[in-house]
């Protein structure tokens, strides 16, 4: 039965399910594609040093190559300084003056800084640069989290989200070959290390994808040319409709002000939640290279076929958790089976270190499980805080989770090298991946299951 309300266009009405899909189905094939596109882009100047390592350092280091490890991973971990130094004035920029505008110009500038950290000839330098590079990119993935929000209801923001987050595991299938195949066949082209040319195009390619994000990404669905007046005002309807609570249909969510949603105990929660998050993911991030080569790999090229394997796994199962999250409006138990089915197979890659077969097979269980969380986490604060503190929370929940991804990289050096295996750093992994769920656990149901 149709409502009172219900537009007819054709044989549609814009208040049924079929329509709403249609609509949001064409929303999400103009914008996803740029911002995954943007992500890929961004996540691979971030993680490319992953495989620039083992001829960087050398180089680097010379004959000192004993510190290898923990150079590499502070240089890693120090990204995530200048990411969170960044992270809420870039957030707040773009919530003035629209994604298009300020999304184009950070990428231009890292991919600036990025091709020139194929000059650095210090740890120092790869420090600073790795610094720089952080601050370029601190206001991207808070500032598209947000943007999701003026475009997608929460009802169906969790995939959405997934679908952008799913950046990280298919840039590292497309760049894990690419990098090793630049690494190996251009070692030696006009006397530059295979390293320096893997950060050398990483320029053009950001400016040109800061090109089409100027060029085609709108700021807001009203600013849209592309949707027709009904469109948007069916939109209309479904965010003002968000904004109700789910226990009582006619009462609106509490607007938070920015002072108390810092005092907030759940605002807390939120920013544990996601370290506990970022200190999974961050950490083998930048490892997986390194804990493949360990096995007996040495072709980097080959170590970057085989980090598709679990990438391609994290895909698939981050786009199915937030589908079933959004059809079941469960939020919570999604997040907390993969967060401890990660923390097992952590303990595991420490375990089986030397085990080519056992190592490839946690390490896939490891990496998807650990991901799995990441795009969900944010259907979380998005239904608890409501009103002019949304940025700032995003950016701030953001900046403090990202200290995990200073301190994973860095743990994990820092243990192999003492130790020579990487156990206690898997160990330390899993216990932040316990804590991750229980402390989602303590979240209460009624607030974020809508």
């Amino acid at each position: 039965m149709e409502t009172k309300n219900a537009v007819k266009t054709g044989s549609f009405s814009l208040d049924s399910e079929t329509e709403k899909d249609r609509i949001y189905s064409k929303i999400a094939w103009r914008v996803m594609p740029i911002l995954l596109i943007s992500y890929i882009v961004g996540y691979l100047d971030r993680v490319g040093i992953s495989f620039a390592k083992f001829q960087m350092m050398p180089d680097l280091l010379g004959g000192n190559i004993a510190m290898a490890e923990s150079v590499y991973g502070l240089g890693a971990g120090v990204f995530f300084i200048g990411y969170i130094i960044a992270g809420v004035p870039s957030n707040i920029l773009l919530s003035r003056y629209g994604a298009r505008r300020i999304i184009a110009f950070l990428m231009v500038v890292w991919g600036t800084i990025s091709m020139l950290t194929m000059f650095i000839t210090t740890p120092l330098q790869f420090y600073i640069a790795r610094f720089l590079l952080g601050i370029a990119e601190a206001g991207f993935y808070p500032g598209v989290i947000l943007y999701l929000t003026y475009w997608f209801p929460s009802s169906r923001r969790a995939k959405m989200t997934a679908l952008f987050v799913c950046g990280i595991p298919v840039s590292n299938i497309i760049g894990g070959p690419l990098c090793g195949w630049i690494i190996e066949n251009f070692d030696g082209l006009f006397n530059l290390s295979g390293w320096k040319w893997l950060f050398f195009v990483s320029g053009p390619r950001a400016v040109i994808v800061a090109l089409i994000i100027f060029l085609f990404l709108d700021n807001t669905y009203s600013k849209a040319k592309w949707l027709s007046p009904r469109e948007k005002s069916l939109i209309d309807d479904d965010m003002q409709k968000a904004k109700v609570s789910s226990d009582n249909q006619k009462a609106p969510v509490k607007e938070w002000t920015t002072q108390e949603m810092l005092k907030s105990w759940n605002f807390s929660k939120m920013c544990l939640i996601c370290f506990c998050t970022v200190m999974g993911q961050g950490g083998l991030a930048f490892w997986v290279p390194t804990i493949i080569k360990d096995t007996g790999v040495n072709s980097v090229f080959e170590i970057g076929v085989m980090t598709m394997f679990p990438y391609m796994l994290a895909v698939v199962a981050m786009l199915w958790a937030a589908r079933s999250s959004d059809k079941h409006r469960e939020r919570r138990w999604h997040m907390i089976v993969p967060f401890l089915i990660a923390a097992v197979a952590l303990v595991c890659i420490g375990l089986f270190h030397e085990n080519k077969l056992v190592v490839m097979i946690t390490l896939s269980i490891a990496v998807a499980a650990s991901l799995v969380p990441s795009p969900l986490f944010w259907s979380l604060p998005n239904a608890i805080f409501t009103g002019g503190c949304a940025a700032a929370g995003i950016a701030l929940i953001n900046s403090f989770a990202n200290i995990g991804g200073f301190i994973s990289p860095y743990i994990i050096g820092y243990f192999k090298e003492i130790t020579g295996t990487n156990l206690a750093a898997m160990s330390v992994l899993a216990v932040m991946m316990i804590c991750g769920a229980i402390l989602t656990y303590s979240v209460s149901p009624k607030l974020v299951n809508k």
